[in-house]
C-alpha cells in the first residue's frame, strides 16, 4: 500500500488524519503498542529507553517513584548550585560553575515540560512509529532505503551525543583532582554547614558523581529526539519530492496522474501538520537554549582570557565544544528542513508539468505556491532555527565577549 494513499483529510473537522494499515485489537493497551514502536524505531529507540527507565514517559509499574526520585536529586543539586553562584566572588569560578548550574536547570525544565505534556509527546512518537513502519516496509526501495539509512545515522548521533555529554561530565568530576585543589566538581554552597571538611566533603563528592548521569539523562535525550524528529521530517520532504518526480510515468493515464497529485497535496498537508507538532514541542526549549547558551558561550570565551591554570583552560574549551555541538546539531538539522522544504517548488518546476493537463497544471501551481512558505522550527515562535541565525548568535556572543574583555582590561 502506497504511503500517500494512507493519508486523507477529515473535512468535517478540518483536521488531517492518518490511516494506518495495521488495526490493533482493543484489548491491546497503549503502553504495549508504543513500547513495540519505541523499541524498534531507530530515530527514537535510544533516547526513549533512557526516558522510560527514568519514568519520564509511559506508565509501567513504579514509574512515578523513579520519576520523582530523579527529579528530586537534580533539583536538590541545582538549588545549592545557585546558592554557590550568589555566594562566590571569584569570577572564573562563577562562570565555570555557572555553566553546569544552568545546564542542570535546563535539564529540570525539559523534564517538567515532558512530564506535563507526556500524553501529547507519546501520541506524537506513536505517529512517528507508525509512519516509520509504513515507509520502511514500502515497496519503493528508494523510500525504504532512505528511511533505514537516516534512522541509522539518527541512532548513531544519539549515542555519540550522550557519550560526549557523559565525557564532559566525567572531566568536570575529576577536575579538582587535576587542579590540585580541595573543591567540589559542581560548586555548591550549603549555608551554616562546613561542607568542605571530612567526611561531609567526601559524601557530597560522591553525591555529585552519582547525580551526573541522571542529569545528563534528563537533558540529552530531548536534544537527541529533537534532532531525530528533524531528520525524520527531512526524509518526509524528500519523499514528497520523490513523488512529484514520479507523477508522470510513460504508461500513466490522466486519471492516475490526477490521483497521484491529490495524494501529494494531502501528503503535503500532513507534512505541514507534522512539522508544526515538532515545533510546538520544542519551540520554548529552543528559546531557553538561545538565551542561556549565547550568554554562557560569551562568558566562557571571557574565562579563557582570565584563567591561568591549564585544567581550567581545558575545561573551558570542553564546555565551549559541548555548547557548539549541541547548538550546531539543532540548527543544522532545522536548517536542512528549511532548505529541503523550499526545494520542493524547484522540484515541481523541473518536473514534466508541461506534458500534463491544464487542470493538473493549476493544481501543481497551487502546490508550488504553498511550498513557498518553508517548513521551519522556531525559538519561542519568533526566530527560525537556521544556520544564518546560528551565525548571528556566534557574532552576538563574540561582540559581548569583546565588550566584557575591554571593560575587564580597564
Amino acid at each position: 500500500m502506497d504511503l500517500s494513499s494512507l493519508l486523507r483529510i477529515n473535512r468535517n473537522h478540518g483536521e488531517i488524519k492518518e490511516i494506518f494499515p495495521v488495526e490493533y485489537p482493543r484489548e491491546e493497551s497503549a503502553f504495549v503498542i508504543m513500547k513495540k514502536y519505541f523499541e524498534t524505531v531507530p530515530f527514537m529507540a535510544f533516547s526513549i529507553s533512557i526516558w522510560k527507565h527514568m519514568g519520564m514517559i509511559l506508565e509501567p509499574r513504579f514509574t512515578k517513584p523513579r520519576r520523582y526520585f530523579y527529579m528530586f536529586i537534580n533539583m536538590f543539586q541545582n538549588v545549592f548550585q545557585f546558592a554557590y553562584l550568589f555566594h562566590t566572588k571569584e569570577l572564573d569560578k562563577l562562570i565555570l560553575n555557572g555553566y553546569f548550574t544552568f545546564l542542570f536547570l535546563n535539564a529540570i525544565i525539559r523534564a517538567i515540560i515532558i512530564i506535563n505534556s507526556r500524553h501529547k509527546m507519546e501520541k506524537f512518537m506513536e505517529k512517528v512509529g507508525h509512519l516509520y513502519d509504513i515507509m520502511v516496509n514500502s515497496k519503493d526501495e528508494y523510500i525504504s532505503n532512505m528511511v533505514k539509512e537516516t534512522g541509522i545515522r539518527a541512532h548513531r548521533f544519539s549515542v555519540l551525543n550522550f557519550c560526549l555529554s557523559l565525557t564532559t561530565g566525567t572531566c568536570f568530576l575529576i577536575y579538582p583532582v587535576f587542579a590540585g585543589m580541595i573543591d567540589l566538581p559542581y560548586g555548591i554552597h550549603v549555608p551554616g554547614i562546613e561542607y568542605m571538611k571530612s567526611p561531609l566533603y567526601e559524601i557530597l563528592y560522591i553525591y555529585e558523581i552519582l547525580v551526573t548521569a541522571p542529569g545528563a539523562s534528563l537533558y540529552i535525550p530531548f536534544s537527541n529526539l529533537f534532532t531525530s524528529f528533524c531528520m525524520f521530517a527531512v526524509v518526509l520532504v524528500k519523499i514528497l519530492k520523490h513523488k512529484i518526480n514520479n507523477l508522470k510515468r510513460p504508461n500513466d493515464t490522466e486519471e492516475s496522474i490526477t490521483q497521484k497529485l491529490h495524494n501529494a497535496l494531502e501528503y503535503h498537508k500532513v507534512l505541514i501538520d507534522f512539522v508544526e507538532e515538532i515545533n510546538n514541542i520544542v519551540t520554548y526549549i529552543c528559546l531557553i537554549e538561545l538565551v542561556f547558551f549565547v550568554l554562557l558561550l560569551c562568558a566562557l570565551l571571557f574565562v579563557l582570557n582570565i584563567v591561568k591554570l591549564l585544567p581550567q583552560i581545558i575545561m573551558a574549551c570542553l564546555y565551549i565544544l559541548l555548547i557548539m555541538t549541541q547548538l550546531f546539531s539543532l540548527y543544522w538539522n532545522a536548517n536542512e528542513l528549511w532548505v529541503e522544504s523550499l526545494d520542493v517548488a524547484q522540484t515541481i518546476y523541473f518536473s514534466p508539468w508541461y506534458e500534463m493537463s491544464q487542470d493538473t497544471k493549476k493544481k501543481l501551481l497551487l502546490l508550488m505556491l504553498r511550498t513557498q512558505r518553508p517548513l521551519k522550527i522556531t525559538a519561542g515562535h519568533i526566530y527560525p532555527l537556521t544556520l544564518q541565525v546560528f551565525q548571528s548568535l556566534l557574532n552576538v556572543s563574540y561582540t559581548y565577549f569583546t565588550v566584557l574583555r575591554r571593560f575587564y582590561n580597564k
